[in-house]
């Protein structure tokens, strides 16, 4: 339910322009700004641990290759599951 900031009528979503004193009403931000930061950041994590991945089956300076493809299939599922919810705020 959207409020005009003048008058604090109830308005609808479509509506651009407030019925009841003709104010413009400005479009709300989504929220997504703080969701889409996040979504790159998993993708950040989710390279880098899918490079720790194969760089653990030819060095030892990295962490087993057990954690690493475990942390890679949970970001991965993360990843997922944060684009679908970033997905939903926008519409």
């Amino acid at each position: 339910m959207e409020k005009c900031r003048d008058c604090n009528s109830i308005l609808t979503k479509e509506e651009t322009q407030c019925y009841a004193c003709g104010a413009t009403v400005r479009p709300t931000d989504s929220g997504a700004g703080f969701g889409l930061f996040l979504l790159r950041a998993i993708n950040f994590l989710l390279i880098t641990s899918a490079a720790m991945t194969a760089a653990s089956i030819f060095f030892t300076f990295a962490p087993g290759f057990t954690k690493c493809a475990v942390t890679t299939l949970v970001l991965g599922i993360v990843k997922s599951s944060a684009s679908q919810m970033v997905e939903r705020k926008k519409t």
